[in-house]
């Protein structure tokens, strides 16, 4: 998956409107700060963010590990350094000449856990690996591939020195069931106390997932936090995103970002 096309949402004579960016990082107008470990939560879209976010970064020179907290799928077109601990990854970058000799790198690391998928290791083996990269990018949350999350009580698993948290969010969850898109859906309640839920995700239910400290902003309460709505795959869906955006405000709008993805090979022309 590639990028196709990024935006982030511009403030204007109080109208809230997309603008096209040349790439993700762009559009999430996060500073680079290094070393930074940047976490990503929520729901759908978060590996395939994560992993346009290190392409982009080792395009621009910087060395970019890529893990989990949680799990991720076994990413067979990455380098994986298989490892539970910081020690056996810092060993294999030493063992790898090219990663010496590139100005700028991606490698993923984390331990096969069946499935194929990937587990992370300890946090305190995990929060070790900023010692030898520039950007440590860390999927901290997992959401059973569904496009919106309501966290359970041990959920995000955020690393200790985290600098940003991108909350995600996949927009063909607006006007669908709950029980359909938003996983553990069960637990709006703690999110929306007895106010009355419509039977299917509006846009500004959406808004109060993403920016609440019981929702997809959990855990990043001091950390620079940004909003990913992925899959604007078309104008209808990129309306969707404005319509969240313009429902959150000026206040959060400019921390907002939406994008969508092409399979190699994929038209472009949208």
């Amino acid at each position: 998956m590639k990028l196709k096309n990024a935006y982030a949402f511009e403030v204007s004579e109080g109208k809230i409107q997309p603008e096209k960016k040349d790439s993700l990082w762009e559009a999430l107008r996060l500073p680079l700060v290094e070393p930074m470990i940047v976490a990503f939560t929520g729901g759908g879209g978060k590996t395939t963010a994560m992993f346009c976010l290190a392409d982009e970064l080792a395009g621009q020179g910087k060395r970019v590990i890529v893990t989990t907290s949680t799990h991720i799928f076994y990413p067979v077109d990455r380098i994986v350094a298989e490892a539970a601990d910081w020690k056996t990854v810092s060993d294999f970058i030493s063992g790898h000449k090219e990663y010496s000799s590139l100005a700028g790198w991606v490698l993923v690391t984390g331990l096969p856990a069946g499935e194929e998928k990937l587990k992370g290791m300890e946090l305190s083996e995990l929060e070790k690996l900023l010692s030898l990269c520039d950007v440590l990018l860390v999927e901290a949350d997992g959401a059973k591939r569904l496009p919106i999350k309501i966290p359970a009580m041990r959920e995000p698993v955020i690393p200790k020195g985290t600098y940003a948290v991108i909350g995600c969010m996949g927009l063909d969850c607006i006007g669908e069931p709950w029980e359909k898109k938003c996983f553990r859906h069960e637990l709006a309640p703690q999110i929306f106390g007895s106010q009355t839920m419509k039977d299917r995700i509006t846009p500004g239910d959406a808004v109060r997932i993403l920016t609440s400290t019981n929702g997809t902003r959990k855990g990043a309460e001091s950390m620079e936090y940004r909003i990913l709505m992925n899959k604007a795959d078309d104008e209808l869906q990129l309306s969707s995103a404005r319509e969240v955006a313009e429902d959150m405000g000026e206040q959060w709008a400019e921390y907002c970002a939406a994008a969508c993805f092409k399979e190699s090979g994929q038209d472009t022309k949208f």
